[in-house]
């Protein structure tokens, strides 16, 4: 794949931020790893966010590493998955299916690495799941992490999760301070506080909570 040489110079896989169980690819900087792609690849490409475990990500990360019970045996659905740092979780946690999803299929090629890497299995869903709502349907997990950068956007992507939590599934959402988050109708379940990378954040650290999507309004027990 065109895209190893790069990763291995400029993004080289090593352990995720508050996870060591998992490893993930990390860019030395966004402009040099975006720079490089692009020319492996030959063409121009969106933002290489997928060189990143980003802070929400990395947070249901370590929820469900530390509660495997959970995801065990569970088919998990990663909404908007980036470089797969959920999605590697769940699989290590024991799902018994995990389906990373993304509009990037770059994205998507580099979690497949990241997990093959490992001994992990993720399947693929390349697609908006906002302009096809239905595909959320059926899964026993949803995540979602860093989701609401943009404001025409953050109203349906949170739909989807409210949307699964609706449907009986178990359904997390995590934020590291993004301006269009909505947590009315969730439970506070962890926070953390992580560095991040400058030239990606704009800052150096972030607390990057994590919730639990209710089906409606009220506190409910655990998964």
């Amino acid at each position: 794949m065109l895209i190893e040489p790069v990763l291995t110079r400029f993004a080289p896989l090593r352990p995720a931020p508050l996870c060591p169980e998992i490893s993930v690819f990390h860019a030395r900087s966004l402009v040099e790893v975006w720079e490089a792609a692009e020319a492996a690849l030959g063409h121009e490409l969106p933002a290489p966010f997928w060189a990143y475990p980003w802070a929400a990500g990395v947070a249901i990360a370590r929820v469900l590493l530390d509660n495997p019970a959970a995801v065990r045996g569970r088919v998990v659905l990663d909404i908007g998955a980036g470089g797969g740092v959920s999605s590697l979780a769940a699989a290590r946690a024991g799902a018994a299916r995990v389906v990373a999803n993304d509009i990037d299929p770059l994205a998507l090629a580099i979690a497949t690495l990241a997990a093959r890497s490992q001994g992990l299995e993720l399947e693929t869903l390349e697609a908006d799941l906002t302009l096809a709502p239905e595909l959320v349907d059926g899964y026993g997990v949803v995540l979602g992490g860093d989701l609401a950068y943009e404001q025409h956007a953050a109203p349906r992507q949170l739909a989807l999760l409210r949307r699964a939590a609706r449907n009986g599934a178990w359904v997390l959402a995590a934020d590291a301070g993004r301006t269009y988050f909505d947590a009315r109708g969730m439970e506070l379940l962890a926070a953390y506080r992580l560095s991040v990378p400058r030239d990606l954040e704009g800052v150096d650290e972030r607390v990057a909570r994590v919730y639990r999507v209710l089906p409606d309004t009220r506190t409910t027990p655990g998964p």
